[in-house]
């Protein structure tokens, strides 16, 4: 199922500012103070037939995007109130593509692409959907182009509608996309953890954690500061060989299934577009689940636990393990141990 994952075009926006930048926020959804939000109302009414939907946009000059969420989900409030209110976001959306919404736990009936019909649940699990928000771009064949897994910035989100509604997907990949809008950071340093090793160091028989980054990041610098920091995370990190690679680097690294190559052909050859991105993989070498997109300390040590205490062996969905650990630490806050997040970054 791992593999899959990244074959599917599991891809997202690297940490830095676009060419073309949001403008100041202007509040066009419902404010609220607890993980609970009303999306835009510019979004596509739909009869959730996706094969009609497509055919729609298509006529229309768009894009189908869906907007895959759950109740009380903060990463998609965040998402729907600091993101879709950002005028240049909103007015790129409106002007290229329709977006309709699912809930990953739906049972509303939809028809996919193949007019077969599903439900939302069933969709989402087929579409390997394992955070939310994730947001999903198609072409008029009903295949993915990109997809955005997780919260990412308004300056991500930026570059990400830009790669699609400028149709740079037809004459190269996110990758060289964004390959082709750096510049070279001569006197930027990667952050460090106590826990990293070298990446060419001989494999210990572990499980491998990859953290991807690059200089000159600000979304690196907060999962270091508010995430990586914390005892809590670090723990967990543990039972892994922990690597991390600057994902434009020519420096030669050794892959966790054991080839040479150079840093940012690995990055390359895992198609990752984001950073940071924390790939975990078996002892094998084979990757089990990824994390591109902005992260808590929740959610990032769930994913750490996922993968090295083997659930994913019986259950694929991670999703479907939050719930069961959030159900666990209501029942028995003692289980809660140490600063979280928001205790180190209240704006996080």
């Amino acid at each position: 199922m791992q593999t899959q994952i990244a074959k599917v075009l599991t891809i997202l926006i690297l940490s830095f500012t676009p060419t073309v930048q949001a403008n100041t926020p202007e509040p066009q959804q419902t404010q609220t103070s607890f993980p609970s939000f009303v999306l835009p109302d510019w979004f596509k009414v739909s009869f959730l037939d996706l094969s009609e939907d497509n055919l729609e946009a298509q006529e229309e000059g768009k894009q189908l995007v869906v907007f895959f969420s759950q109740e009380f989900c903060p990463y998609c409030k965040a998402m729907v109130e600091q993101n879709l209110t950002q005028t240049s976001i909103r007015d790129t959306f409106e002007r290229h593509f329709d977006v309709v919404s699912l809930d990953i736990w739906g049972a509303r009936e939809v028809y996919g692409f193949d007019g077969e019909e599903t439900t939302e649940k069933a969709i989402a699990a087929a579409l390997d959907v394992q955070f939310t928000p994730t947001l999903m771009f198609f072409d008029a064949e009903g295949e993915v182009i990109l997809r955005l897994n997780g919260y990412v910035s308004p300056y991500d989100m930026t570059t990400a509608l830009e790669y699609v509604s400028q149709r740079h997907y037809t004459s190269m990949s996110i990758f060289d996309y964004l390959a082709s809008q750096q510049r070279p950071d001569p006197t930027g340093k990667l952050n460090q953890q106590p826990f990293f090793v070298d990446p060419n160091a001989p494999s210990q028989g572990q499980p491998r954690a990859v953290l991807f980054e690059q200089t000159a990041c600000p979304d690196c610098d907060n999962f270091h500061r508010c995430v990586l920091s914390l005892e809590s995370v670090q723990t967990r990190f543990a039972p892994f060989q922990t690597t991390q690679i600057d994902m434009w680097s020519s420096e030669p690294v050794k892959t966790p299934d054991g080839r040479s190559m150079t840093a940012r052909d690995f990055a390359k050859s895992l198609n990752i577009a984001y950073a940071p991105t924390l790939v975990l993989f078996d002892a094998n070498g084979q990757e089990i689940i990824r994390a591109d997109s902005q992260l808590r300390n929740f959610h990032t040590e769930a994913l750490l636990e996922f993968a090295s205490e083997s659930v994913y062996l019986e259950d694929p969905s991670f999703q479907a393990y939050i719930e069961l650990r959030g159900d666990r630490l209501r029942a028995n806050p003692n289980l809660r141990q140490g600063p979280t997040t928001r205790d180190v970054c209240p704006n996080l």
